[in-house]
């Protein structure tokens, strides 16, 4: 369970600095080539990327609620309450963006 957490919060932090270092460089004078690339790079690492994260993140954040399976995978200490806080915010934030996208589309 502590790779796991571990390796999804690892995906997370890899994701959003792959989406500053993708976007920081673009202004209103970059050309059409360059915003279309890093739109590209978005489609096929960014959102592949966070989509693992959440696959990871999501359900594990969820199990870890149960006190027993904590105790099971030694998942104790501040450190690793720590990463399953930053887990619990991301999922949220994950489930947040789902629903908020299927709002938008469902009405379409």
């Amino acid at each position: 369970m502590r790779s796991i957490q571990l390796l999804g919060l690892i995906c997370s932090l890899a994701a959003f600095t792959l989406l500053y270092w993708t976007l920081a460089p673009i202004t209103s004078q970059s050309s059409g080539p360059a915003t279309s690339a890093s739109g590209l790079v978005l489609m096929f690492f960014f959102a592949p990327l966070l989509g693992f994260s959440a696959l990871l993140q999501i359900p594990s954040s969820l199990a870890l609620i149960n006190k027993k399976l904590r105790t099971s995978s030694y998942f104790s200490g501040k450190f690793w309450y720590c990463v399953w806080g930053l887990n619990s915010c991301l999922s949220l934030g994950y489930l947040t963006a789902t629903v908020y996208l299927a709002y938008i589309y469902q009405g379409k």
